[in-house]
């Protein structure tokens, strides 16, 4: 049977709901307040802003209901003031007749700090005990059902995807919210381990996943979705952030798209060196880039860690001693810190001189000397642990060693190829051996 049509689209059995998590909300930004105090400032409001774009979002949608899949707060003992934010949100939900089901995850258990709040009525917050269900009506009618569980505490490595029971046939929409490692779970810690054959023997419709904060559809029958975090906050999380936007019809068909909520955007970009020659065609390939990523942010706040590569002279300059910093300031100071500006992070150099390493090393003389010490260094572990050692009554100091610590192997061997271009800038007349 088929609804009658409504301007409204809550009249109708159609599902419109907005799947977030991870809001991280009240996450601490280190670092920034003494370079810059208003970048600072943007940074602490970014949680807040996406959490409130989420709302506008679910308001103009007209959406059924909000699903929160776990970590609302980035603490257990989250601060009052993100808890007020928190319950803002809410009630504007709540003025909107939209209701809002939540799932608490690692970074706020149920056994953390929360003060004393009333929550709206069109609230659920899932309990740690056990998965529970909710049957979610319109027109009288049991349109979906939503299945939840919190984390009591901060560390489940239980398989929580095995509590949940199997949809019944000729349930209505069926959906599952969970905070969970699917798979290997690449960098993220591998709370409530489940696996995509787990997810898919429930039978459900849509799986409302947190935890992972790249956003990704990891199945589409039945949908098994990651929102992905609504705020990235450092180089890791790079690129346009949001939440999810889901529709059923009345048949069942899901249309699921990505809403893009963030209001600071972090990006990592490459520069070739190859075809600059001088300062300013370095100044300038940066501030072209900076315009291209300020038009595809569309008005959002940009921080952007460049990394410079390939072969040129121009590396005879970048590795004078505050010969980067001296561009990032410059840029920095003249691009002015506003929706739409692009702040850049870091300038790294990851370039090498115009000529060939191989041929060089096939030399008998003393730059060959030097290359092949350099390699024998990087290739044997013993080796770097003692180009480590020198540093070991450094780092071991007194309270220096709460805020330093050992380098990595990595680290070393970036040290070393470090030191062998410096004893070739000084070695190697400019010109000489290019490209040879």
């Amino acid at each position: 049977m088929t609804a009658k049509k409504s301007s409204n689209p809550k009249d109708n059995e159609n599902l419109i709901f907005v799947h977030t998590a991870d809001l991280h909300l009240d996450s601490p930004f280190h670092g920034l307040s003494e370079i810059n105090p208003q970048l600072s400032d943007v940074m602490t409001k970014a949680t807040f802003a996406a959490y409130n774009n989420i709302i506008d979002t679910c308001i103009e949608k007209n959406a059924d209901f909000l699903l929160i899949s776990g970590d609302i707060y980035d603490s257990a003992d989250k601060s009052l003031y993100a808890q007020l934010k928190f319950l803002e949100g809410l009630k504007r939900l709540s003025a909107a007749g939209i209701a809002a089901y939540i799932t608490h995850g690692n970074h706020d258990p149920l056994n953390g700090w929360s003060a004393s709040l009333e929550w709206p009525d069109n609230v659920k917050v899932f309990s740690g005990d056990d998965v529970e269900s909710v049957f979610v009506e319109k027109n009288g009618k049991v349109v979906a059902i939503i299945n939840g569980i919190s984390y009591r505490t901060k560390n489940i490595q239980e398989n929580l995807a095995k509590r949940f029971q199997q949809k019944d046939p000729g349930s209505p929409f069926t959906i599952g919210m969970l905070h969970c490692t699917v798979g290997s779970g690449e960098g993220h810690d591998p709370y409530a381990p489940c696996t995509m054959q787990d997810l898919k023997g429930s039978n459900y419709d849509y799986w409302a996943l947190g935890h992972i904060h790249y956003p990704q559809v990891m199945a589409t029958d039945p949908y098994i979705v990651y929102s992905g975090n609504p705020q990235g906050r450092d180089p890791g999380e790079l690129g346009e952030r949001g939440c999810m936007l889901v529709e059923v019809n009345e048949k069942g068909d899901t249309k699921v798209d990505f809403v893009p909520v963030d209001s600071v955007r972090w990006y990592i970009e490459e520069i070739s060196v190859e075809e600059l020659e001088t300062e300013a065609d370095l100044i300038g390939a940066l501030e072209d880039k900076m315009d291209k990523l300020s038009e595809i942010a569309e008005g959002r706040y940009v921080i952007c860690r460049f990394r410079l590569q390939g072969r040129s002279q121009l590396k005879r300059l970048l590795i004078k001693e505050d010969f980067l910093n001296d561009i990032v300031q410059h840029l920095r100071e003249n691009y002015d810190i506003g929706p739409g500006s692009v702040w850049i992070e870091r300038l790294k150099d990851e370039t090498s001189f115009p000529f060939e390493r191989e041929n060089l090393l096939s030399r008998e003389d003393f730059i060959s000397d030097i290359l092949s010490i350099t390699d024998e260094i990087c290739s044997d572990c013993g080796d770097l642990k003692e180009l480590d050692e020198p540093l070991h009554a450094l780092f071991g100091k007194g309270k220096i060693r709460h805020f330093l610590r050992s380098f990595d192997e990595d680290e070393l061997v970036s040290i070393a190829r470090n030191a062998e271009e410096l004893l070739l800038n000084k070695l190697i007349p400019e010109g000489e051996y290019e490209d040879n």
